[in-house]
């Protein structure tokens, strides 16, 4: 929770500089420049807004969940143009049980909003499969946000959009080479454009990974952290979001598939064979230890799937529910309705409920001691790999002078480490700041080149007498260059789905 907390509230000066001074623990830790921040920046209003930070992070917590709402009862309605199933999904996939995992226990602050663009993709995508070539701008736009709010979760996303392009040959409308020269062109087309959105974030990131050697996320071993199929069923009838496991509700959709998909719409049934990839690649089934050594060890637990395993159970169930009830009374719909919230909303009580009743750890974040912890937390993600074995010296702020360790006074601002010292003689100083590209040093007022020390730190040569040592950060010309294609390539992505008519005539036009 507090590296999320660092995240939102470390933003007030990412505008000017990639660091700030005034948190993560005061050491210039550039995280922001590793995990994108564009959509967690409302967050940042909202703790400006009302100060508390414990109250601030759960109103926006609230806003995520409203947003989710909206955006799956938008994209289902115009998906299935079937009210009742869009707001059955909408409450099914909003409410899921591993959805509540990724706030209750995991404070998985960035996953937690992608869901809210995942509906988004899947409906563009599924859109296009199906020959509407022109939902390509949504689908980009989709894909670019996922990216830039957590990487991870648009590496699964796109893994799971592979097997739709391969199963649509299923389907009379992909059975002509023009579908596939259409299908080819708009792919390309938002592939292009997702790389302009992102590149404000993956330009500056690789820029920095080029100059600086840096710790990555822990790297674990996927066939050890995979579950095995019947500790995931098991763990589902339970309702402890510890487990990291689907929930009854998703479990007993499983069951349901079994009983509807061989009928089916072929739409659906798509939906529900997503879902059952899904889940075996979620579990140890899958051949884990051939992707060891690949970029797949990013994801770290497999599990991980289980973000889009809920939302293809989520599609399917309230699209059976909505079979049944279709020439229903209307009070019958409403009864299966509410039915539905109360079932959802006590899966989240409950879950929420057993977490409170584990033992609490010896100190926790409040709103009188919240600012301090905020502040002081220290994480070693994205440390210059130099800097880890002295972590100890640096998070107790340690300098060292003539390679003496000495306890200096400094002062911070957002923008500016300060440091104060006097010596009659010139000393070798180093300081307890993090050496990235884009560093700033001055002494009295005059720019000096720093050196990397061996702790990975920025290392000096002071003057003869007083030195006021003030370091900052400025962002790369490469990295306000990327920022700003990034800027105009979100703003060209954003009219082009505002004007998805217009495209579909012009390429109408262009064909004829």
């Amino acid at each position: 929770m507090l590296f999320h907390l660092n995240r939102i509230d470390s933003l007030g000066n990412i505008l000017n500089s990639p660091v700030n001074f005034d948190y993560w623990n005061h050491v210039g830790n550039i995280t922001s420049l590793f995990y994108p921040w564009l959509t967690i920046s409302p967050g940042y209003l909202i703790f400006k807004i009302f100060g508390n930070p414990v109250l601030s992070f759960l109103i926006f917590l609230t806003l995520i969940t409203f947003l989710t709402f909206i955006s799956a009862y938008y994209f289902m309605e115009k998906y299935s143009n079937d009210t009742l199933q869009a707001v059955l999904f909408s409450i099914i996939y909003t409410l899921s049980f591993f959805r509540l995992a990724s706030v209750f226990y995991r404070v998985g602050l960035a996953e937690y909003i992608s869901y809210i663009f995942i509906p988004m993709v899947f409906y563009a995508f599924a859109k296009m499969l199906a020959g509407e070539f022109n939902k390509w701008p949504l689908f980009a736009l989709g894909i670019a946000l996922i990216i830039m709010t957590h990487p991870l979760t648009a590496f699964i996303t796109i893994v799971m959009l592979i097997p739709l392009v391969f199963l649509v040959l299923f389907s009379k409308v992909s059975h002509s080479w023009k579908y596939w020269g259409q299908l080819i062109l708009a792919g390309i087309q938002a592939i292009l454009m997702v790389a302009v959105a992102i590149l404000g974030f993956v330009l500056p990131m690789l820029e920095q990974k080029r100059a600086v050697t840096t710790n990555r996320p822990a790297l674990l071993d996927l066939t050890q952290t995979a579950q095995k199929p019947l500790v995931l069923a098991m763990n589902s009838l339970h309702t402890d979001v510890r487990s990291y496991s689907l929930g009854i509700i998703s479990l007993a959709t499983l069951l349901v598939i079994l009983l509807f998909i061989w009928k089916d719409k072929f739409a659906y049934k798509l939906v529900a064979i997503e879902a059952i990839i899904g889940l075996v690649i979620s579990t140890s089934v899958f051949p884990w230890k051939y992707l060891q050594d690949t970029f797949f060890n990013f994801l770290q637990f497999p599990w991980r799937f289980l973000n889009l395993v809920t939302f293809f159970l989520a599609i399917y169930l309230s699209h059976i529910l909505a079979q049944l009830l279709k020439k229903r009374s209307p009070v019958l719909k409403l009864f299966v309705l509410i039915l539905t919230v109360a079932a959802c909303v006590t899966q989240v009580f409950i879950s929420g409920t057993n977490l409170n009743r584990q033992p609490s750890p010896i100190e926790s974040v409040t709103a009188k001691n919240g600012n301090h912890y905020i502040q002081s937390f220290d994480q070693k993600d994205y440390y210059p790999v130099n800097s880890l074995k002295y972590s100890d010296q640096l998070k107790q702020h340690k300098f060292l002078v003539n390679n003496k360790q000495a306890s200096l006074p400094f002062t911070t601002t957002p923008n500016i480490y300060l440091v104060s010292y006097y010596n009659k003689d010139s000393v070798k100083m180093d300081i307890p700041v993090l050496f990235y590209k884009g560093i700033d040093v001055s002494i009295n007022n005059e720019k000096v080149a720093p050196k990397v020390s061996q702790r990975g730190t920025v290392q000096i040569k002071t003057q003869t007498g007083q030195n006021n040592i003030e370091i900052s950060y400025h962002y790369t010309l490469i990295a306000k260059f990327s920022m700003l294609v990034s800027i105009i390539g979100l703003l060209i992505l954003i009219l082009l789905t505002m004007n998805a008519g217009f495209w579909k005539n012009l390429t109408n036009m262009v064909e004829k």
